[in-house]
């Protein structure tokens, strides 16, 4: 397979989301998604149409049983309508008969009332259905009758929706709450087609008459989500109703506004009975009725977001967020991965806004942490590969060490150009010429091969940049990839340390009958553009330029005028006089230069240099001050002297000496010394 296509960052993006898609949705996290569903079906309001009536511990220790004598549910609903409850709903099934003149009792209050609903129950045996049916006259006397009851999820056994009736034997069985509000607009619009006509269904809505249009939780599904909350119904006790002395008691606290016009739910809110799990709390199932009931009037319905559209949706955010963490710069993956995390949050919030559940909300979540980690992964293997291949190919031109802080800086490194300020080593060998002309073409190589490695050695392990070589020339920067502080001071150890190795070599090519070897080195420290300088679809050079490497290229044979071996820059000397031993050589301007420099030969380390050399030294920098005050006649007797310890600058000096003697310079003489070659 084709590798070049997994450099493109868009297919690789795609690549990688496609392996977190199949490796998330392997996944059953069904459970997970139904635990988290319960922050999605919450609402906040409670309609003030619904109230119940409890079958409470205080209730049962007054009528000191439960199920109760029928006669006692024939008080409690002549007290409701009284108050002109619009709506009676029970869940109880009066099922069997009990005491004759109990069951005529209950028949005839049902039958007075006109608006009681009862339950035709039935139980779920894996594969039949079985019915319960409550007393055929009480059927003939209530006004609907309600069947199937609310199902919790089978994962997490907690109840989130219910549906709005089953077929069953070529027949539909309406669930309870169809029936309350079938009684209900009856009640409202006078309409008794209400409790007729059959309710209109598609793929997406149930439709009651028009009146109220409910989603369905998802296209083809005839579940309807509830909204729970946290907020309280009106309830009161069973005993405070039924109880006729109690109820009259309240009727100076007006009854009917508390329960005229309103819908009453009856059920049981006994310790350890009918209690079911939901998002919110555990339950009494006479409450999760209320809040099915409470969704539907208040007509905050929630529903599944679409799943394919959810599924794309997912997909794109894990393409983006693998995308976005590709990228190498620090800065940018933080800013990202906080987008990444607010366009979640806001992904939520949004489905929360329109009443949507999410179907995958644990995919999304995982995903987004698979991706991070993947695409991780992904990149560090990527760019460990690219090193370790560019490692290699800095290495023969810088230290290790540069070569692995480069690749370490993120990519930070600007290879267009930029400005900085850096130092610029020259060196290379006295009279080399003269001196490769005695070697055989094989011995030179070698003597060269040897030479510059042991060199190029020192310069990387000081971190320096080989900018080039030019036969025995070094032409070496230092601070154009590193960061560290006080280049100067580098750059003068690695001169010294060149200078102590070459010691070591003479040794070793004096046995092969190779002459002595001096080195001639220049240190600057200046301002340069670092740059790549190049031709289209030609050659490419990284080096330093402008005018001060310019300059440094003209003072590198500085050396060579004055016999000396290590000269410096006034910048490096200024920045490192207080850690190595200098002394000053002279003004002066290098040719089609109009600015005078200052120079100075780099001796030694602090407080290395012996007495003769201190003395040698001292004495030179005290006649440099006649030869600037032009006391040249004082200054030749001191340079002449100091010629004999074989000090090559006195030499240079002496010879100045005497031509000011007899040509002095006039007025505007600044004390430089104009170069005349290049």
């Amino acid at each position: 397979m084709n590798t070049k296509i997994f450099k493109n960052k868009n297919f690789l993006s795609i690549f990688l989301a496609l392996i977190v898609f199949i490796i998330i949705f392997s996944l059953n996290l069904d459970l997970l998604n139904k635990n988290l569903q319960k922050y999605f079906n919450q609402d906040w309001n409670i309609d003030n149409r619904i109230v119940i009536i409890k079958i409470d511990d205080d209730t049962v220790k007054e009528l000191w049983r439960f199920p109760f004598d029928r006669k006692i549910y024939t008080n409690l609903i002549k007290n409701l309508n009284k108050a002109w409850a619009t709506t009676i709903w029970f869940d109880i099934i009066f099922a069997d008969k009990t005491d004759t003149q109990s069951d005529s009792e209950l028949i005839n209050a049902v039958k007075d009332a006109w608006n009681v609903i009862l339950w035709w129950g039935t139980l779920d045996k894996s594969t039949y259905w079985i019915f319960e049916r409550p007393l055929k006259d009480l059927v003939d006397s209530s006004l609907l009758l309600w069947t199937f009851d609310v199902s919790p999820d089978k994962l997490t056994n907690t109840v989130f929706s219910a549906s709005p009736y089953r077929n069953f034997s070529n027949w539909y069985y309406e669930y309870f709450w169809i029936s309350l509000l079938r009684a209900y607009y009856s009640y409202i619009f006078n309409d008794k087609t209400y409790l007729t006509d059959k309710i209109k269904a598609d793929n997406n809505f149930i439709n009651i008459k028009s009146k109220i249009i409910i989603p369905l939780s998802y296209k083809n599904n005839h579940d309807i989500l509830i909204n729970f909350s946290t907020n309280s119904f009106k309830t009161f006790s069973f005993y405070d109703i039924y109880n006729d002395k109690q109820f009259s008691i309240q009727e100076s606290l007006e009854w009917k506004d508390f329960l005229k016009d309103k819908i009453v739910l009856i059920g049981s809110t006994l310790r350890g009975i009918d209690v079911f799990k939901t998002p919110v709390w555990e339950n009494f199932w006479v409450f999760v009725h209320a809040h099915f009931l409470n969704t539907v009037l208040t007509k905050n319905f929630s529903k599944y977001f679409d799943r394919e559209l959810e599924l794309l949706l997912i997909f794109l955010i894990t393409i983006l967020a693998i995308y976005l963490n590709l990228n190498k710069w620090w800065k940018f993956l933080i800013i990202s991965n906080i987008a990444i995390i607010w366009i979640i949050f806001a992904y939520f919030t949004i489905l929360k806004h329109l009443r949507l559940v999410s179907n995958f909300p644990f995919e999304l979540i995982l995903s987004i942490l698979l991706s991070a980690v993947l695409s991780n992964i992904t990149k560090y293997l990527i760019e460990n590969k690219d090193k370790n291949k560019l490692n290699t190919a800095l290495s023969e031109y810088v230290s290790k060490d540069i070569a692995e802080e480069i690749l370490s800086w993120n990519w930070s490194v600007n290879l267009e150009w930029e400005k900085k300020r850096i130092a610029i080593f020259f060196s290379d060998i006295e009279w080399f010429t003269s001196i490769s002309e005695n070697f055989s073409p094989e011995k030179l190589i070698s003597f060269l091969k040897d030479y510059l490695t042991e060199m190029s050695e020192i310069i990387f392990l000081n971190k320096w940049f080989i900018n080039k070589y030019e036969w025995d020339a070094i032409m070496a920067l230092r601070w154009v990839f590193t960061k560290e502080e006080n280049i100067s001071k580098k750059a003068c150890e690695t001169a010294l340390l060149q200078k102590n190795k070459l010691i070591e070599l003479n040794k070793k090519w004096e046995k092969k009958w190779i002459p002595k070897i001096n080195v001639r080195i220049w240190i600057n420290s200046w301002e340069a553009i670092i740059w790549n300088i190049w031709a289209i679809w030609k050659k490419l050079e990284f080096t330093a330029i402008w005018d001060n490497v310019n300059l440094a290229s003209r003072l590198e044979s500085i050396n060579k005028f004055y016999s000396t071996y290590i000269c410096v820059s006034e910048t490096t000397y200024i920045e490192t006089k207080d850690m190595f031993e200098f002394r000053y050589l002279d003004k002066i301007k290098v040719k089609w230069k109009n600015i005078a420099i200052n120079i100075y030969e780099l001796l030694n380390y602090k407080w290395l240099l012996n007495e003769a050399e201190q003395s040698l030294y001292s004495d030179f920098q005290k006649w440099i001050v006649l030869y600037l005050n032009r006391e040249f006649k004082k200054a030749l007797e001191i340079f002449d002297k100091l010629i004999e310890f074989w000090d090559k600058p006195s030499l240079v000096y002496k010879e100045r000496c005497i031509m000011y003697i007899d040509n002095p310079p006039d007025d505007s003489w600044d004390q430089s010394w104009t170069m005349i070659e290049k």
